[in-house]
């Protein structure tokens, strides 16, 4: 097998982890940023940023190995495979640590408004409702 074929080979399975990668998290990363980004539109660029992310990262990594002439193929080919695994792999975690930072803010966040909302609620504050009361007609 030629170092032009193992290369191309490496090339074409990369993409299609890539993409089995993409297809397993995209409905439940969209659904996680539409909580977390609070829009649609949000939601739908930063999945489609993600995605993005998701591809390239390990087809970098495929790129920059490139297999020896006259080497083993199935060497040659599991070295390749390895800088596209190992970049995918880097882009999952990435994706994974910004998406658990920012549910931490998120969730502090919505904690925070809902304790001052308790208390302006205690405080008989106008426009705002204890929780679990009815509204009071005058």
């Amino acid at each position: 097998m030629s170092s032009v074929a193992i290369y191309v080979a490496a090339l074409v399975v990369t993409m299609l982890a890539s993409l089995a990668v993409v297809l397993v998290l995209r409905a439940s990363l969209h659904r996680l940023l539409v909580d977390l980004c609070g829009t649609e539109n949000r939601a739908a660029f930063w999945t489609a940023f993600s995605t993005v992310a998701l591809v390239l990262a390990p087809l970098l990594g495929a790129m920059h190995r490139r297999p020896d002439a006259g080497g083993d193929a199935a060497y040659e080919l599991a070295a390749q495979l390895e800088w596209a695994l190992g970049g995918l792999l880097a882009a999952v975690l990435l994706v994974g640590a910004v998406l658990a930072r920012s549910i931490v803010v998120f969730e502090q966040e919505r904690s925070s408004a809902r304790r001052a909302e308790a208390r302006a609620g205690l405080r008989g504050e106008p426009g705002v409702a204890a929780a679990g009361s009815a509204p009071t007609s005058a």
